[in-house]
């Protein structure tokens, strides 16, 4: 009966007990939470070196937030004053090289004493039914002595002048195509000097006519 045998021999071969087992299944799960545990810590690693260069890379800048200054007053500008009443602005300007914008022995003064802003105007009005025009300037320099070096100039015949907006082409309906023999009236305040040349815009006029002498004070007085 030796097949009795062998049998018996091999049901003796009984799994593991369930203890056994347990043991296997618990050092599988130690291993692959050791795995598990190992693949964590170099991911951080990584993340944290790659953190590291992003943060020490060029820094990205944003716009400045627009602020709502307030407009610079007119004293600031050089600009003029208000359009005295019955008058119209018909055109204006800023510039800061007034040696370009400029001629004559005035010219020649701008080029060694540079202004700092000179404002231009261009005025209609009228006066007994004519038409009259009205150039003006503010000019702005560093100090009051060079303002006042720059009236003594402009003031004197045949010396000069800055270029009217008429002279560089400022048209409107009605308006001569340059000024006009015209009345002349200026005036310092401070570091500015103002000067004002009014003319009819029609017909003769005149330097001494006393009606554009006393427009082209209003000019200044209004600047």
């Amino acid at each position: 009966m030796s097949w009795l045998t062998d049998l018996d021999s091999d049901s003796s071969a009984a799994p593991p007990p369930p203890r056994n087992r347990w043991k296997l299944v618990a050092g599988l799960l130690a291993g692959w939470l050791a795995v598990s545990l190992l693949v964590l810590v170099i991911l951080l690693r990584f993340d944290g070196r790659d953190s590291g260069r992003r943060s020490t890379g060029t820094p990205t800048t944003s716009a400045p937030a627009s602020s709502s200054s307030p407009a610079p007053s007119a004293s600031a500008t050089g600009s003029a004053g208000p359009v005295p009443t019955g008058w119209q602005l018909r055109a204006a300007d800023d510039q800061a090289n007034c040696a370009a914008h400029s001629y004559g022995q005035v010219q020649v003064f701008f080029a060694r004493t540079p202004c700092t802003t000179v404002h231009r105007s261009l005025f209609s009005t009228s006066r007994a039914g004519r038409p009259v025009v009205v150039a003006a300037s503010a000019v702005r320099f560093a100090s009051s002595a060079q303002a006042a070096e720059y009236l003594r100039l402009v003031t004197s015949d045949g010396t000069g002048n800055v270029d009217d907006l008429l002279r560089e082409g400022s048209r409107y309906p009605g308006s001569p195509s340059k000024l006009p023999p015209a009345a002349f009236a200026s005036r310092q305040d401070g570091d500015r000097v103002l000067v004002a040349e009014a003319a009819f815009a029609e017909g003769p006029s005149d330097y001494s006519d006393a009606t554009l002498r006393a427009l082209a004070r209003q000019a200044v007085d209004a600047g």
